[in-house]
């Protein structure tokens, strides 16, 4: 399969609804993983991460959700685009939901530290096929776009583990 091919591929799966799942899935991958390792430096207790990932997750995927809601809908009102806000709010709320629980499972079944590494490199996996996906679907770079959500989602996961260091008992 060639890149062209699977660009054309891409693009019919998806394309229609790219903002809404980029946006809920970056920010909600983005968040959890920087407060599970923020979290689990800081306190070392993995029932804590976990409460504080999932709380965090669930309340930033219905954030999410209602965000594109109003957004879709004010754009709607203004421009008179022909967007859906409920399903925009529906594939951000879901997307978010699910890309939210990538940096979570590792504490469910593995030690603390070992949890934290796995964690970390899953969702930087995660976080580099959802720019890898953006790319090709936008018909840039594909790594580049990876590369650059990976970069971002790092730079909030040194900043949330500085502040479990910083903070931390």
């Amino acid at each position: 399969m060639t890149v062209t091919s699977l660009s054309g591929r891409a693009t019919s799966l998806g394309r229609g609804d790219l903002r809404e799942v980029l946006m809920g899935a970056q920010d909600n991958l983005t968040n959890v993983l920087a407060i599970v390792l923020g979290v689990s430096i800081g306190s070392g207790d993995v029932r804590l991460v976990a409460m504080a990932g999932l709380a965090a997750g669930l309340a930033e995927a219905i954030s999410m959700g209602g965000v594109l809601y109003s957004a879709t809908r004010a754009e709607h009102r203004l421009a008179g685009t022909t967007g859906r806000p409920v399903r925009a709010a529906v594939v951000c709320f879901t997307a978010a939901l699910i890309a939210g629980l990538i940096p979570l499972v590792p504490f469910l079944s593995l030690p603390i530290e070992l949890a934290m590494v796995a964690s970390l490199s899953t969702s930087l996996t995660a976080i580099f096929a959802l720019g890898a996906w953006t790319g090709v679907l936008t018909r840039s770079s594909w790594w580049r776009e990876g590369v650059r959500l990976v970069l971002i989602a790092g730079l909030a996961a040194v900043a949330s583990a500085g502040v479990g260091l910083l903070l931390g008992a």
